[in-house]
């Protein structure tokens, strides 16, 4: 249809070339198909580091504080509530490096936006608030899953051994 369509141009007396974006729309999708891939494998990875963070975070945590969580259960807490002291800090900590995070994010996005662009591609600059929301939301249920797993290790906190450690 193109080439029928530029010989009838071509036909007209004062025009010297044509030009169809149809090559270049077909361009533009696959490198946005190709760049979805990209992010994806960068959302995975994130969300990967997150956890790997946390949960070293939370081992080095328990470990540095094994001897007073030791003593809380000699009080007589159950695993549960000695679960909860760590879980609440944990979660606040989460909370707080979340609104830091999404903060800093923003400026990164900005700067990366500005580099990445190239004349005849602009990408956009403005974050929707419902990716803040997932990220937040995201962020939160790693650290609820890395909490989960962690209960196994308080639970299994030998409460003798602990108190006769030595710092």
């Amino acid at each position: 249809m193109e080439e029928k369509l530029s010989k009838k141009l071509f036909e007209i007396k004062n025009i010297n070339g044509v030009v169809f974006n149809t090559a270049a729309k077909e361009t533009f999708r696959n490198t946005i198909k190709n760049l979805n891939y990209v992010v994806l494998i960068m959302i995975i990875s994130a969300g990967a580091l997150a956890f790997v963070v946390l949960y070293n975070l939370t081992n080095v945590n328990i470990s540095e504080r094994i001897r007073e969580i030791a003593t809380i259960k000699v009080l007589g807490f159950y695993d549960n509530e000695v679960s909860a002291y760590i879980y609440r800090e944990n979660l606040i900590l989460t909370i707080i490096g979340t609104m830091v995070r999404l903060g800093l994010g923003t400026i990164l996005h900005q700067f990366i936006m500005v580099t990445v662009e190239i004349q005849s591609m602009m990408f956009g600059r403005v974050i929707d608030r419902s990716s803040y929301f997932i990220a937040a939301v995201v962020t939160i249920i790693l650290s609820l899953f890395v909490n989960i797993v962690m209960f196994y290790k308080l639970k299994k906190v030998k409460i003798l051994e602990s108190l006769k450690s030595i710092d």
